[in-house]
């Protein structure tokens, strides 16, 4: 009985120690099991609506996209105790900060798509006649396109290198753009599988560009590269 507690603290030790040292290295990527994250990725995996009257009372009170990604990520905290999962779709209160003002959002997590349905920030001085039954979909924010793209490494295929090099780039450049580029919506495919891809346009020597970038498994791929004039590589 003796050895069998002295091999229980030592494999509990080391399990601890495993756990602390994968937190270091993943961070909350190696908690995906806890109950909170479990949720924030179900939720954030699926493409994310709101309806109008939604919508335009955000805007009134300067609730951006950013604010319902952000709250699903790192910096807002499940309330379990508001949240009501016994009914479909579920729902989840989300709360945390803007402004140094409590802000709280709640989302509809349905079968293939999540919903704000509601947010509760500061006083409450607008009003509209909207129904909410006209859906727009929340667009992913740059500041998330980033942590995608930065989530792998990024390698530039033999296409994106030849359109490189006749439009006269550099690596630093080309791997440095989407740093300070902003995500054209209406060509991006953030939901496809199995490879979703954003197309960015920013500015390089104050020259527009576009380049598109295919999230993989184990890379992010920077496929196409599209400047002031046309190449003719393939």
């Amino acid at each position: 009985m003796h050895k069998f507690k002295n091999r229980l603290k030592y494999y509990l030790l080391g399990f601890g120690l495993g756990l602390v040292f994968m937190f270091f290295i993943f961070g909350n990527r190696a908690c995906a099991w806890l109950p909170e994250n479990r949720v924030k990725n179900m939720l954030a995996e699926k493409e994310i609506f709101v309806g109008d009257s939604v919508q335009y009372l955000m805007q009134c009170q300067n609730v951006t996209n950013d604010d319902v990604y952000r709250l699903l990520n790192e910096e807002g905290d499940v309330d379990f105790e508001r949240s009501i999962t016994d009914v479909h779709p579920k729902i989840y209160l989300f709360q945390g900060y803007k402004d140094k003002k409590d802000l709280t959002i709640t989302y509809a997590l349905g079968d293939s798509t999540t919903e704000v349905i509601d947010f509760e920030f500061g006083e409450n001085n607008c009003s509209t006649v909207l129904s909410n039954s006209h859906k727009n979909v929340v667009s992913v924010p740059e500041f998330k396109i980033i942590s995608i793209i930065e989530e792998q490494k990024i390698r530039i295929l033999d296409k994106a290198q030849c359109q490189m090099d006749a439009l006269g780039l550099t690596n630093e450049e080309v791997l440095n753009f989407h740093l300070h580029a902003t995500n054209m919506v209406e060509m991006s495919e953030p939901r496809l599988e199995p490879n979703p891809f954003y197309w960015m346009h920013g500015m390089i020597q104050n020259v527009d560009f576009e380049i598109k970038y295919i999230i993989g498994d184990s890379r992010t791929r920077i496929a196409e590269i599209i400047g002031p004039v046309e190449t003719d590589c393939k």
